[in-house]
């Protein structure tokens, strides 16, 4: 840097040098600026800034991916907290199966299990003297159409780690004597690929459905957070 610093002010010295002792020849053809800042600038000047940059500056232009999604299956396995609108927050586990058929777009099917329990579900017994919730294990199977619009790159230590932002949305159901009907999710993830073959999936989702808890039905939003380690195999399609 301070080379080019030092070249950029030894051409303009003698650029203005230059120009200076050319001045009187073409004073008689043109007019002399108002102003010394109105003057243009010696085109030699541009051209050693050109020579410097082109040495110092090596231009990268447009980046292959060093990681293929399109026709590759995804097996993922993950865990993370699950926290109900209408019951308590306890953890979820589970994994799924994908499918890309591009870069961008694929689908998922989705199985997990949480434990739904109500922690003001005892004082509500002792309460009105009946059970008023029956805990138990929910499962919950999902299929997700998933789309990743962007590529991004992040620094981590001395290297550069490439990463996929995606986003996602599907339906199936919620299996527990409490839940009604179909349920709803949508939400985002983060692919990071740490190797050929193997990623790190952080996902945060809105999982919907119609609850019974404790004498209330309404529409619950619970929303699920997970991490999880993803196994990427060709599928030779």
């Amino acid at each position: 840097m301070l080379r080019l610093i030092g070249g950029i002010a030894l051409a303009t010295g003698l650029c203005l040098a230059s120009s200076a002792r050319a001045q009187p020849a073409s004073a008689a053809g043109e007019p002399a600026p108002a102003k010394p800042s109105d003057a243009p600038l010696p085109s030699c000047l541009d051209q050693t800034i050109r020579e410097q940059l082109g040495a110092e500056l090596k231009p990268r232009g447009v980046q292959k991916r060093d990681f293929q999604k399109d026709n590759k299956l995804v097996l993922v396995a993950h865990g993370g907290l699950y926290g109900g609108d209408l019951t308590s927050s306890s953890w979820i586990a589970g994994g799924s199966l994908g499918y890309f058929f591009t870069e961008d777009l694929g689908i998922q099917a989705e199985f997990d299990l949480t434990p739904l329990t109500l922690d003001l579900d005892s004082p509500l017994n002792k309460f009105f003297g009946d059970n008023r919730f029956e805990p138990g294990m929910a499962y919950v199977a999902l299929g997700n159409l998933m789309w990743s619009p962007i590529h991004a790159k992040l620094k981590t230590g001395g290297g550069i780690v490439h990463a996929d932002i995606m986003l996602f949305a599907g339906g199936g159901r919620m299996f527990h004597d409490a839940v009604q009907g179909l349920s709803f999710d949508a939400g985002m993830a983060i692919d990071l690929f740490v190797t050929k073959v193997m990623t790190i999936r952080l996902d945060t989702r809105d999982l919907m459905a119609v609850e019974e808890v404790a004498g209330e039905t309404r529409y619950t939003n619970n929303f699920v957070t997970t991490a999880g380690l993803a196994l990427w195999i060709p599928s030779g399609l």
